[in-house]
């Protein structure tokens, strides 16, 4: 709902440059465009990051009931790795195969 906002406003802003600047109309148009790309620009960017922070949330929400995780070829459990949540990765345990290996939460499923 607040996104329609930010068009709203873009609407304002052609109203007041059409209403008080001496523009061309070509270069109103021009501006219009511009400000409603960088606005349609910072709602995708929006959405694209609430669904990686869902599917990072909900990975290590998995990982934490003990749920095995896939991060590339490799298994990922609570036996095995660590969750680090400040980088979001898997670190491999000491004594295991994977000492050491760190996978980006972003790469598993």
């Amino acid at each position: 709902m607040a996104y329609f906002l930010w068009f709203g406003i873009v609407a304002l802003i052609f109203a007041l440059m059409h209403y008080f600047t001496e523009l061309s109309g070509r270069q109103k148009g021009f501006i219009s465009l511009l400000v409603a790309l960088a606005v349609s620009g910072a709602i995708a960017y929006n959405i694209s990051s609430n669904r990686e922070r869902a599917q990072i949330t909900q990975i290590e929400l998995n990982y934490r009931q003990g749920k095995t995780i896939l991060c590339g070829d490799v298994e990922v459990n609570a036996s095995e790795f660590t969750y680090s949540e400040g980088t979001q990765s898997f670190v491999g345990n000491k004594g295991t195969p994977y000492y050491q290996q760190i996978f980006n939460a972003r790469e598993c499923r």
